[in-house]
């Protein structure tokens, strides 16, 4: 293989960049563009019930290409309406993750996101689930 490298190299350098000499020899030039890095799909994400009161047990879908996820959930206020403020937490595998330290009978919200070549996706659709 490595002479096979050789020879593409030699036969390169001596045709003078004129691409009918080089298609005689028999090697097939290639490609010189790159595909561009494409945008990651929309992570997905599934809440459940913890193993006891005050968890829940968060799983997100793999994103191929993905570097990192990141989760934030948050309480509904009473009057309904977005969290007030946001707990983050950034997850490096697409395991079931337990949150732990939420308040039985309050309504969380749920999202995540990718990370990718070219930044984040948009945040996932929010699943709301009272906590037990």
């Amino acid at each position: 293989m490595r002479m096979y490298v050789e020879l593409a190299h030699y036969v390169q350098a001596n045709c003078n960049d004129d691409l009918a000499t080089f298609l005689l020899s028999g090697f097939q030039p290639a490609a010189s563009t790159k595909m561009p890095p494409q945008p990651l799909d929309q992570p997905s994400i599934v809440v459940e019930q913890g193993p006891v009161t005050g968890k829940m047990k968060v799983r997100i879908g793999s994103v191929l290409k993905a570097l990192i996820y990141q989760l934030r959930y948050g309480a509904i206020p009473s009057g309904g309406g977005p969290p007030a403020t946001w707990t983050e937490q950034f997850i490096t595998s697409t395991k079931p993750t337990i949150i732990e330290g939420l308040t039985p009978g309050t309504i969380y919200t749920f999202q995540v996101r990718a990370l990718g070549r070219l930044g984040f996706t948009n945040w996932s659709d929010a699943v709301n689930r009272m906590v037990t």
